[in-house]
């Protein structure tokens, strides 16, 4: 599996629990907050016959009036990728990620990057700052990754590559 592919699979997952179903919109009596809705040590489990298959752990989680934001986020898909972020924020179908990004997998393929920005509707996936991808002993870092998924085109900056056969 491409390490594109796993990356956006973890990021739609990651979304996925929290906006497939949109909550019905309230409006309040008197506030002088934009913040809407706020979850403290929200918990969100998919299961299947296996049991727990994905979870999405956050410290937080605060709905504005246009917007989601999500704080220490861990998420695990199928029991076998795991994504690490600092700091989350949802809006108009962009995802964009800040803060020790870490994607894990169980058979050690491993991304880390500072920032990372996801277009739902145009499928692109930009790393704008350093990252780092390490799987086999492989090692590839670089700065301004751009990903699109449907044409399956990776572009970066400044590549660095240690490879290992």
């Amino acid at each position: 599996l491409r390490v594109e592919y796993i990356l956006v699979i973890s990021l739609v997952i990651l979304f996925g629990f929290i906006f497939m179903k949109q909550p019905n919109d309230i409006k309040s009596i008197e506030s002088n907050s934009t913040k809407e809705l706020y979850f403290k040590d929200l918990s969100l489990i998919g299961l299947s016959e296996k049991g727990v298959e994905n979870r999405l752990i956050s410290s937080s989680v605060i709905k504005y009036r246009d917007y989601f934001e999500f704080k220490d986020i861990n998420a695990t898909y199928k029991r076998e990728h795991n994504l690490l972020a600092n700091r989350a924020i949802y809006r108009d179908r962009l995802v964009s990620m800040e803060g020790n990004i870490s994607l894990q997998r169980s058979d050690g393929f491993s991304f880390i990057a500072d920032k990372l920005l996801f277009n739902i509707e145009s499928k692109l996936l930009y790393a704008e700052s350093d990252f780092q991808l390490d799987i086999n002993g492989s090692s590839v870092s670089g700065k301004n990754l751009h990903y699109n998924l449907e044409r399956e085109e990776v572009h970066a900056d400044f590549i660095k590559a240690m490879l290992t056969f």
